[in-house]
């Protein structure tokens, strides 16, 4: 079993990233809600799917 250490450069690193993130998701929504307060019409979404995944062609199991 593993310990966590409180001067761990991994869960350090782990924390900034999430920090990151949540910073980022932040900046999304205040944009979402702009552009809803705006009027604007929803961006498209650039979905993409892979050859036999999404597309219907996956092939059966044997």
């Amino acid at each position: 079993m593993t310990q966590q250490h409180p001067n761990d450069s991994l869960q350090a690193d782990l924390e900034a990233l999430a920090e990151v993130f949540e910073a980022e998701d932040r900046e999304d929504r205040r944009a979402e809600a702009q552009r809803r307060r705006d009027s604007l019409p929803e961006p498209k979404r650039d979905i993409r799917t892979f050859p036999g995944f999404a597309d219907g062609g996956a092939t059966p199991r044997a």
